[in-house]
């Protein structure tokens, strides 16, 4: 059942088996796993059904070093959490992600790929891929290349499409507009007692479990961590200092060169699309980052038609993503300048000033004639070398629910810089090979690094799983070191984040997670999932909480 976190009287202690703290791809695929079983979950979600400003608000936190987005932008507060802006891109992390690279210090995790193949079926239902087949072999390459496979989601937000059987579960229930601010220890942190919940209404509950996974996100989820410092100083899970550190994102960078308008090679490269995106992908082989010791490196292949790269097409855009479903989802603009999406005036002025470069923008986006081809799209995507100084750490300043507010301490170093000008000059090697000559042909003046590098939203690291406690947060299993009772689910475990989204990965992760936590709740379930109200009994449950908190 779903219930409104603000209707649970004060005080009130909640019993359960598994408590899941945060609602998005994560922690709903843990709780979903859970139907049927017999284990009584409490799944909070600090947001409604609906996103909201006052909610999102408590994410606001400050950055340095790289320029970033605004940090609240990044990670939403809402049933189904970031889902609500995931672009739909599904792929897999290559084999070598998982090993120890000798040329990126703190590589390697501590299993191998082959542990996350048996999840990957379900994976792709849930992202309502469809079921996986046997698919044509991809075009071969020089060698120090490949072309990678990229599968496509609607994009399933998995708020929407998964509230329904959250709500009829009968030993699931989801608590929203609730938002935990603190894990509570024992002495010494090494088993927890229960979580304290918090919420704009005013009243405050705990929720006591068997076991307990954090599941906000690479930044939330240290955030908590850390805060919880009333028994352990240093906070949970951090007697090693490793909790926020090791932070990583996908810097992106993005580079155009001119093509003929016939360019029928490189045309019949770049196929891959789905109702919302065309681009074919093109890596470095395993070969090529061996041998030139480089970080995982991908670059996004799509065409650029006249009139999309004036004023008016960036206008359009956001138009479109602020009217058109399932961009409009998303509360906020990536890739087209940040801020709130929204309609705004400006852009329908300047629509209006050149309609003809609208017109020729829209013409390309659908009909993609070749007469009006004009130039080929890099978008790089680059590996992060896990750093400790790349962190997440908190500051004085609290929230409206009395939380201290993160700090995100982003940068950059020559290894990722060598990735991507090294990356980018074999890519465009293979490219030559299709288009002769393309190289030569730059379309934009080349800007400094890192001033036109950008950030993905992929918040990674920051919990990172390590086979000694010294060298990480959680171990093979996302269990906390030093405790028990509590693991992680997330991005936020990741050793290595490869250059490619988190999402698929992350809800293979908490497949596994899942089947761990079942075996250890072996024994019969016990008579869980109550309130204990003190003064009053719980109102009934409902089914769709107000939309503003």
């Amino acid at each position: 059942m779903i219930i409104d976190g603000r209707t649970v009287p004060s005080g009130s202690r909640i019993e359960a088996d598994v408590c899941i703290v945060g609602g998005g791809i994560a922690g709903i695929t843990l709780a979903l796993q859970f139907i049927g079983t017999g284990t009584t979950v409490a799944l909070v979600e600090s947001g409604g059904t609906r996103w909201d400003d006052r909610t999102q608000d408590l994410s606001a936190a400050t950055s340095s070093g790289q320029a970033y987005f605004p940090v609240k932008e990044t990670h939403l507060r809402v049933l189904g959490g970031s889902s609500l802006s995931y672009g739909g891109i599904c792929a897999e992390l290559p084999p070598l992600q998982f090993e120890k690279r000798p040329w990126v210090p703190d590589s390697g995790w501590p299993f191998p790929k082959q542990e996350l193949d048996p999840y990957y079926p379900r994976a792709y239902e849930l992202f309502e891929v469809g079921k996986v087949t046997e698919e044509p072999a991809l075009p071969a390459t020089a060698g120090t290349t490949e072309w990678r496979r990229v599968r496509f989601s609607p994009p399933t937000r998995f708020g929407t499409r998964y509230a329904g059987a959250l709500d009829k579960a009968g030993t699931v229930t989801t608590y929203l507009h609730s938002t935990v601010t603190r894990i509570e220890a024992e002495t010494g942190g090494s088993h927890i007692n229960g979580v304290l919940v918090s919420t704009f209404g005013g009243n405050r509950y705990r929720i006591v479990a068997r076991h307990y996974v954090l599941a906000g996100g690479g930044i939330e989820v240290p955030r908590l961590m850390l805060a919880s410092n009333n028994v352990v100083a240093t906070g949970i899970g951090n007697q090693h200092d490793n909790v926020g550190r090791y932070f990583q994102e996908h810097p992106r960078v993005v580079d155009r060169y001119w093509v003929s308008g016939r360019a029928a090679a490189l045309t019949g490269s770049i196929t891959s699309s789905s109702r919302t995106l065309r681009f074919s992908r093109l890596g470095l082989s395993e070969t090529a980052q061996r041998q030139h010791e480089l970080l995982d490196y991908h670059v996004n292949l799509s065409f650029g038609f006249d009139g999309q790269d004036s004023p008016q097409w960036s206008a359009l855009r956001r138009l479109i993503n602020a009217g058109r479903s399932p961009w409009k989802d998303s509360p906020y603009y990536q890739d087209i300048g940040g801020g709130p999406n929204r309609v705004r005036w400006a852009d329908v002025k300047s629509l209006l000033a050149r309609p003809d470069r609208t017109v020729r923008g829209i013409l390309g986006a659908t009909l993609r004639p070749r007469f009006i081809r004009r130039w080929v799209e890099l978008q790089s995507s680059i590996e992060q070398v896990p750093r400790r100084d790349n962190r997440v750490v908190l500051t004085t300043a609290k929230d409206e629910l009395g939380m201290p507010r993160a700090e995100l301490r982003w940068s950059l170093d020559a290894r990722e810089k060598h990735t991507y000008y090294r990356g980018r000059e074999l890519v465009l090697e293979e490219l030559e090979r299709l288009e002769p000559g393309l190289s030569a042909n730059r379309k934009d003046e080349p800007e400094q690094w890192p001033d036109h590098v950008l950030g993905t939203w992929h918040h990674s690291g920051t919990t990172r799983m390590s086979r000694r406690p010294r060298d990480g947060v959680v171990d093979h299993n996302a269990r906390v070191h030093g405790t028990d009772n509590l693991f992680v689910a997330g991005s936020s475990v990741f050793p290595t984040s490869g250059s490619t989204g988190p999402s698929l990965t992350i809800a293979c992760l908490s497949l596994r997670l899942a089947d761990h936590l079942q075996a250890r709740l072996r024994k019969p379930p016990s008579a869980l999932g109550r309130v204990e109200a003190p003064d009053t009994a719980l109102p009934s449950r409902v089914a769709r909480p107000p939309a503003r908190a």
